[in-house]
């Protein structure tokens, strides 16, 4: 355990490093999308991670997998979703054009289908 704190002091490099928090609270939102069961969930997650989101999309967590019955060769991926500026309050609005460019962007390069 010491070479791990040692390690860690040296790549750091003696300085600490603080990001302040944002005062301005986060938005959630999950998105489901079904894909072909041969689409690796890390193609999707690298797929959304892509989307310019002006650096408001702050987290990514895959939250389940689902091979629905009678999809034969397909998976339902569901992200949740994290957005929050540093700035400002987000507004639905905002949040909205954001998951639209995400959807058409997985539409685009794994043809997959926003699943309701």
């Amino acid at each position: 355990m010491p070479d791990t704190i040692l390690s860690l002091s040296n790549t750091l490099n003696g300085k600490l490093i603080f990001k302040e928090y944002s005062n301005f609270p986060p938005v959630l939102r999950d998105i489901c999308i079904i894909a072909d069961n041969n689409i690796k969930q890390g193609d999707i997650l690298n797929t959304i991670l892509s989307v310019n989101t002006a650096k408001l999309l702050k987290k990514v967590l895959l939250y389940d997998v689902y091979e629905p019955k009678g999809e034969t060769g397909r998976k339902s991926f569901t992200y949740s979703l994290e957005y929050r500026a540093e700035d400002r309050t987000l507004t639905n609005e905002e949040i909205n054009k954001l998951q639209d460019k995400i959807i058409a962007e997985l539409q685009k390069k794994h043809h997959a289908e926003l699943r309701s």
